[in-house]
């Protein structure tokens, strides 16, 4: 090789050095506000858990969370509106589990692989699932629920914040695994479901402690089983899933952070440290708590793994409960 030719490869090398890796992390990021869209209305859990890190995040990054609430379409429109983003670590989803691991399932024509078209930042929070009755029913647990709903045929409802909700698809799975043969009434929301559960017009609810503990402890609704592994301090005494021969059934839904595809490793990174610190604030402990949530804060990559087995699950499940979306 002569010394012109030499040249000319030194310097095609030392130009790819000075491109930005997949990891690399611009030098003055975050320089602007980050923006994290909640593909649900506000006052909803995920808006709830993001509002709460919110303080704690701009503190470590310094720069603003600012919420973003896009609901529509089983949260579809709001990821869609982050999966196209830049992938710059401005935009991120604040996303349940249906979002990154059912809906691909759900909808025909969904339009993107979220398996594919985000990268995993952590999943903050699980939220364990509450089998709800209304208080007039006569039942006491689910084995004295399952017992009067099956002499009931046709006449037993069960609610849900919408249809293809994670708690819609857990409820019909609960339904189907118990032969209960309730029909299901799909509401606008979480508060609305509730309401009706007081009101009597459905008799069976699956959602998170945060929306029906006060009303158990008002004696207004029943709790008869949770789908966390242990139970929860907030409702020590509901046994759990697997003491009540229901632990096949996956009932948790859980809030998690992704950015869109190709955002840069170091940012992603950054992002896991700064939101699992503000979780971990003493304040938001406490409201974790009092929300029935259960922190996570796992890594990208154990949140990656997370994705693919549930996705593996619900791909198997979703057939045979004849629920479509399209």
């Amino acid at each position: 090789m002569n010394r012109t030719a030499t040249l000319m490869v030194a310097a095609a090398v030392l130009a790819l050095g000075a491109l930005p890796s997949a990891s690399a992390q611009p030098a003055n990021w975050p320089e602007r506000p980050v923006r994290i869209v909640v593909p649900f209305v506000a006052g909803a859990m995920g808006d709830m858990v993001a509002r709460l890190v919110a303080e704690g995040v701009r503190a470590e990054l310094g720069q603003p969370l600012v919420v973003d609430n896009r609901p529509g379409a089983t949260g579809n429109i709001g990821a869609r509106h982050v999966e196209q983003a830049p992938p710059d670590g401005y935009t991120l989803l604040m996303a349940a589990s249906n979002n990154l691991v059912i809906n691909q399932f759900l909808f025909k024509n969904l339009g993107f692989d979220p398996l594919k078209r985000f990268e995993p930042v952590t999943i903050l929070v699980n939220v364990p699932s509450v089998i709800y009755s209304a208080g007039r029913v006569p039942a006491r647990s689910l084995q004295e629920f399952t017992a009067w709903a099956r002499t009931q045929p046709g006449k037993v409802n069960y609610g849900s914040p919408g249809s293809g909700s994670t708690p819609h698809l857990s409820a019909e799975a609960i339904n189907r695994a118990l032969n209960l043969g309730m029909q299901h009434v799909p509401y606008k929301g979480a508060s609305q479901a509730v309401a009706a559960l007081l009101a009597g017009e459905v008799q069976f609810y699956l959602g998170g402690a945060g929306v029906g503990a006060a009303h158990v402890k008002e004696g207004k609704l029943r709790a008869l089983a949770v789908s966390n592994p242990t139970r929860l301090e907030v409702m020590p005494d509901v046994p759990t899933f697997a003491e009540v021969g229901l632990s096949a059934v996956n009932a948790s839904n859980w809030w998690a952070v992704a950015a869109p595809a190709g955002t840069p490793r170091a940012i992603t990174a950054r992002l896991q440290t700064a939101f699992c610190k503000a979780l971990g604030e003493p304040d938001a402990k406490a409201r974790l708590v009092q929300f029935g949530n259960v922190a996570i804060c796992n890594t990208p990559a154990e949140m990656a793994r997370q994705l693919a087995e549930e996705a593996a699950y619900w791909q198997k499940t979703l057939p045979g409960m004849g629920v479509s979306m399209d």
